[in-house]
């Protein structure tokens, strides 16, 4: 196995697990005891026909923050080669296009089963998407995810449980899907990707992460109950499981190595992260 993360070397020590759920070997070794399950951290799988589509091709990368608000970024995203979207069950509709954009070339999703049914209510968008790609742990729910994706028909990538538990280690978290979503797009010879509306939920502060058309989508698909001022609750959101500071720090990581090659980052990020982007001007 490698000992690197889309370039960036293993850890001598991994960092300590920060998690509800058990670690990666355990887990792993969970998997290996109930059946013929990926039960061994793995290097990533890497899709021939996903390569196709990506490699070369400029990228925006959008998530839902609401500080993009009033930017009117939204013809600026569209110019890309490609627009990815995270955890998005429907089309962009036409109130969020001169903000967010209106295109949605590449979903990337958990697919579990809150994702699935959103999915299944709009079928037509997950149709017209150019591919579906699942960056996070299937476990023993994979023959439910690959049995929904060849119901859909979309072209489709299911990142390997072992490389999602190789990252998981290394970060000391079991990652969100818009982390995990960059981090596969990095394994591809992709020109650029601009991340843009990620916050890490507003640097783990919190606050009104979500705009409100999604917010509500959201809840009329069932992904997060109603709440003061369209903020999830932490129940939804599983913060338990998904640890926000070991994301952040291995993000300062992945920015040392690939931002103003292949990474760019939208304002949000370059302020919150400026002490590693100044490191890496001066390298």
């Amino acid at each position: 196995m490698k000992r690197d993360i889309i370039g960036i070397p293993l850890s001598d020590i991994a960092p300590a697990w920060r998690s509800s759920t058990p670690t990666p070997a355990d887990q792993l070794a969970d998997l290996g005891r109930r059946g013929p399950f990926v039960s061994d951290f793995r290097d990533y799988n890497y899709d021939e026909n996903f390569a196709k589509l990506v490699n070369g091709k400029r990228i925006v990368y959008v998530c839902p923050s609401p500080h993009l608000r009033g930017k009117k970024m939204g013809s600026w995203i569209d110019s890309h080669d490609l627009v990815v979207r995270v955890n998005q069950s429907f089309h962009m509709t036409e109130e969020l296009w001169e903000d967010y954009g209106k295109r949605t070339d590449i979903l990337m999703n958990c697919l579990n089963i809150n994702k699935i049914n959103a999915l299944r209510q709009n079928m037509e968008f997950a149709r017209s998407l150019k591919y579906i790609v699942c960056p996070m742990v299937s476990m023993w729910d994979i023959q439910r995810v690959h049995d929904f994706l060849d119901e859909v028909g979309t072209p489709w990538h299911n990142v390997c449980d072992g490389y999602l538990f190789k990252v998981f280690k290394e970060v000391g978290t079991t990652c969100n899907t818009g982390l995990m979503g960059i981090i596969t797009l990095l394994n591809y010879e992709i020109e650029s990707v601009h991340v843009t509306g990620m916050t890490f939920f507003n640097m783990n502060t919190f606050g009104e992460v979500y705009y409100d058309k999604y917010h509500k989508e959201a809840i009329k698909n069932g992904n997060f109950r109603e709440s003061r001022k369209n903020i999830p609750n932490f129940s939804d959101l599983r913060i338990d499981i998904h640890q926000q500071i070991p994301q952040i720090n291995y993000f300062h990581k992945m920015i040392y190595f690939h931002y103003g090659k292949k990474l760019s980052l939208d304002s949000y990020l370059q302020e919150n992260f400026k002490k590693t982007i100044g490191l890496v001007k001066r390298k």
